[in-house]
């Protein structure tokens, strides 16, 4: 059920007070459906569903309304934040594809915002949701590239849904991210949140500054960035503090490690920025790097207990001989099975431990690494 079809929000609230904390059981819905309708009865015990799920990326989850599609687009409110960020406090910014309100929300904090959409129901979502952190904006249900903005700043987050499937295909993305970049080139900033999947070619000829933007460890998206006020340049960027990490190359690598192992973080090898820390590559692994114990944010370092080539029995009995217990498993470029691997190494000693695996030429390395 749409949200917007109903004149009635008060059947809404019913729905959602008579649905709250209840199982989606054939008997509940049909108790609910007794006093409304079946319709609204599914919507209400849907919405509880969302909200659980929308925890994972809004504090106020619980009292907000969505749309399931829309809600695994949306933008975690801490990225949405360092969005927001980039734009100067009270300017009017334009949210482009405004969805049920993630990054609109975090405009409207800073500032004066618009949103458009095409979708009625998600426009009442966003309405709402802006309510619910005490915020309001201007919303429009319309083409965002056919409408005159009147602003200097703007932000695009493309759908990338094929019916109901997502796709890294960009000429399926809606609004075509190119008709974006175009419309926001004569502004002074415009950005736009893509999959940090495609590739550079494309992202490059987007705009003027790429950002992989990394949140709790993960590379949530890739920033492309365009206008008059924007600098030209690529890198990663921590959500939490803002920091930023300019692209740089690697000197060289080595074909073992060192004292420690050291991961970075998905976001600097995506940005192409493993030479900022002055450390060796490991061998063809394109991520792991190694040297003294770091103290960074982009980068996890582990002791190594062990290392040599890769040999399955050989690891299995290094690491009964350091009373292992089953190892977390990492592999930068190596391409085995790790379903086949944890069966094999399933161990009962009391030391915690992560073997990981990265390709040499046509060889295979691994190290047994300590875990704190």
């Amino acid at each position: 059920m749409r949200f917007n079809e109903t004149r009635n929000p008060d059947e809404h609230e019913l729905a959602l007070s008579l649905t709250r904390d209840l199982p989606a059981t054939p008997k509940h819905l049909s108790r609910v459906a007794e006093r409304l309708s079946p319709e609204l009865a599914r919507w209400g015990f849907e919405q509880w569903d969302l909200r659980k799920r929308g925890a994972a990326k809004f504090a106020r989850a619980g009292e907000m309304l969505f749309v399931r599609e829309a809600l695994e687009q949306a933008t975690h409110e801490r990225v949405a934040a360092y969005h927001a960020s980039q734009f100067p406090a009270g300017e009017l910014v334009v949210d482009a594809t405004c969805g049920l309100g993630a990054d609109l929300i975090a405009l409207a904090a800073r500032g004066r915002a618009r949103g458009y959409d095409l979708d009625a129901e998600r426009l009442v979502c966003a309405r709402f949701n802006l309510l619910v952190h005490g915020l309001q904006a201007e919303l429009l249900e319309a083409d965002s590239l056919a409408a005159d903005w009147g602003a200097e700043y703007a932000f695009a987050d493309p759908a990338r849904r094929v019916g109901g499937q997502r796709t890294f295909d960009p000429s399926h993305f809606s609004p075509d991210p190119e008709a974006l970049a175009a419309k926001m080139r004569p502004v002074r900033r415009g950005g736009i949140k893509l999959s940090p999947l495609l590739f550079d070619g494309y992202l490059e000829a987007l705009g003027r500054r790429l950002e992989f933007v990394e949140y709790l460890g993960e590379c949530r998206e890739a920033l492309v960035w365009l206008g008059s006020d924007v600098e030209p340049g690529r890198g990663a960027v921590q959500a939490e503090s803002g920091e930023f990490l300019p692209e740089a190359d690697l000197h060289y690598s080595v074909e073992a490690p060192g004292e420690y192992l050291i991961e970075a973080g998905p976001s600097v090898i995506r940005a192409h920025a493993l030479g900022n820390f002055g450390l060796p590559g490991l061998g063809d692994s394109n991520g792991y790097l190694t040297g003294a114990a770091q103290t960074s944010r982009w980068l996890k370092c582990y002791p190594v207990l062990w290392q040599g080539k890769f040999d399955v029995a050989l690891l299995k009995r290094e690491m009964k001989r350091l009373d292992a217990g089953t190892p977390e498993i990492k592999q930068r470029g190596a391409k085995q099975d790790l379903t086949k691997l944890r069966k094999q190494w399933i161990l009962d000693g009391s030391q915690a431990v992560a073997v990981a695996i990265w390709p040499v030429g046509k060889s295979l390395r691994a190290a047994i690494l300590a875990l704190s």
